[in-house]
């Protein structure tokens, strides 16, 4: 078989297989058969689940902590994020600077329910001048004391020619400025000790003479035998010889008895 057959009888099957193949999908595209219509699955809706809470509108407020900011400061921080400061009342503040938020509700990183926070701050201080009471007596000095709202603890002595009890100084000082309720320190005068002198081996007239000359009083006198030394002759004093004790101070004597 020459090559010119080989050829055409290629072609021939060619042609014949192309429209067995392609011949119905080219008759339904010339409209000679009817387009079966496609079937479109419809489209299932999926449901998107809603946020969990994380977005900005469904998010929760923690109360930041004020605690140590003044009360002005603190609403000028926190009014832009629309939470509002309430002075809920005041107290001393225990050397804190007046306005000074000592204790808020909610507590800090407490949840807030609503946009308000409501603080406590420090009391600003009312302070006097404290009155001149030196050189008054203790117990005016105490009464004038207390009627200007200060508090006066037990005075502290001190060793003075000044008339006994007597302020001779205060703290703070008169004129000073201090809080109502607060502490003035007095010291008053306590007269000086004096040193008993000897009055054994005097006899009794000239012991009650410098007894009374050393500002001393003559206490209890007891009398005893002796067989050797007269009588009125002082064998023995109370308080001894050196002793310091107060102006008024008793001495009691032990005195020959008369034979």
């Amino acid at each position: 078989m020459n090559d010119a057959l080989k050829m055409f009888l290629i072609a021939l099957v060619t042609t014949i297989a192309s429209q067995l193949l392609l011949g119905p999908y080219i008759l339904k595209l010339q409209g000679v058969m009817p387009i079966t219509p496609t079937t479109v699955a419809p489209m299932v809706e999926q449901s998107v689940p809603a946020p969990s809470g994380g977005g900005v509108e469904g998010a929760k407020l923690a109360a930041p902590n004020l605690e140590g900011i003044l009360v002005d400061e603190a609403r000028d921080r926190w009014r832009a994020k629309g939470i509002e400061i309430i002075e809920e009342d005041e107290r001393d503040g225990s050397g804190a600077e007046p306005g000074t938020i000592l204790q808020q509700r909610p507590a800090p990183g407490a949840e807030l329910s609503t946009r308000e926070i409501r603080v406590v701050v420090a009391r600003k201080s009312e302070a006097s001048k404290v009155p001149d009471v030196t050189g008054k007596a203790v117990d005016d000095a105490r009464k004038q004391l207390e009627e200007a709202g200060f508090e006066v603890p037990a005075p502290s002595p001190e060793a003075s020619d000044k008339p006994a009890n007597t302020v001779l100084r205060q703290t703070p000082a008169a004129g000073e400025g201090a809080k109502k309720g607060s502490v003035v320190r007095l010291v008053i005068a306590e007269p000086a000790g004096i040193e008993v002198p000897k009055f054994t081996g005097l006899y009794l007239g000239k012991a009650k003479k410098a007894i009374t000359d050393a500002g001393l009083v003559i206490g209890p006198i007891r009398r005893v035998e002796h067989a050797e030394l007269g009588q009125d002759y002082v064998l023995k004093q109370t308080p001894v010889a050196g002793e310091k004790v107060p102006p008024g101070t008793e001495v009691e004597l032990v005195v020959v008895a008369p034979n």
